[in-house]
């Protein structure tokens, strides 16, 4: 039976990137983003405090899939919470929990995703050149139930510990900032005796700094104030995701696994210490195995306080 196969909920910023579970009809994660601020500085400030709320609404191209029994998915919306703290200049831990929303043309299912704890420690900072490693778990919080509306089951988290680590490097000049990072999650069994498939992520970003102002990000301005309250950036970025194939018990789903790569436009207004970043995304590389569902567009909003 082929699969319906949701993809990876998107960072799409660049920095600490998105991670997710797969599932025979449905899956979700989630991660958090420094280059929403795109201030290359991948840490925060000591006792600096980020409470982060997004919205990510994707789309699902059926394409011959629509020949199949199973319930099609038509779209999806990740949202999440989450938070991060500066521990020093050096250390941010982060959580971050989603919510996932799925819509069919018999209709809507919902639930809970896993939740992702994640630290990032910068190793080097010297002439606007910044490096840091990352490593984080995610936990099974999310759910598997029955589904709404067919007998399929959803699979919204793994039921599984997933370890990761990555690395982010920066590089910042007068109004440019260039960012880029690794990611890879090795998922362990979860749900069923079932492995969701290990996820490896890459990314690259171009910000311009239209306006300079606001206080979102201390570090951004070495703790000085800005004179304005209001700022304004430009980005550009590449992501490349690849997902390892799934197994129910110890066969692998051919109809499953990928590598995906997205060009995404993106946007961020700050004004004080608040954040509103928008980014389009629109798949340039789709390289799947078997038959599956194609990713459309995506559209992700955002909004982070700082305190």
């Amino acid at each position: 039976m082929k699969k319906i196969t949701l993809f990876i909920i998107v960072a799409l910023y660049a920095t600490t990137q998105t991670y997710a579970q797969c599932a025979c009809c449905a899956g979700a994660g989630a991660g958090s983003s420094n280059g929403d601020y795109n201030s290359g500085i991948l840490t925060l400030s000591k006792n600096q405090l980020i409470a982060e709320s997004y919205g990510d609404y994707r789309t699902i191209r059926n394409g011959d899939a629509q020949l199949e029994e199973e319930t099609l998915l038509k779209s999806m919306v990740a949202s999440s919470l989450g938070i991060r703290y500066g521990l020093n200049n050096k250390m941010t831990v982060s959580a971050l929990l989603p919510y996932v929303f799925l819509n069919t043309a018999s209709g809507n299912d919902n639930g809970l995703g896993d939740l992702v704890l994640m630290g990032t420690y910068t190793i080097h900072s010297k002439n606007n050149f910044n490096i840091a490693l990352q490593a984080g778990v995610e936990l099974p919080t999310g759910i598997q139930k029955n589904s709404n509306f067919d007998n399929t089951t959803i699979v919204v988290g793994s039921g599984s510990f997933d370890p990761m680590a990555g690395i982010l490097i920066s590089k910042h000049w007068d109004k440019f900032t260039l960012l880029g990072s690794g990611l890879f999650k090795h998922t362990t069994i979860g749900f069923e005796n079932n492995y969701y498939g290990s996820i490896a992520t890459q990314s690259l970003t171009l910000s311009y700094k239209v306006k300079d102002g606001g206080n979102f990000c201390a570090m951004d301005t070495l703790n000085k104030k800005q004179g304005s309250n209001l700022g304004w950036n430009l980005f550009g970025s590449y992501y490349g995701e690849w997902l390892d194939q799934l197994k129910e018990g110890t066969i692998p789903d051919e109809n499953s696994g990928y590598y995906l790569g997205f060009a995404n436009l993106g946007t961020n207004l700050s004004y004080k210490k608040w954040s509103f970043p928008l980014t389009l995304s629109v798949p340039i590389v789709t390289n799947m195995n078997g038959n599956q569902n194609d990713t459309g567009f995506r559209l992700r909003i955002g909004i982070l306080k700082s305190f």
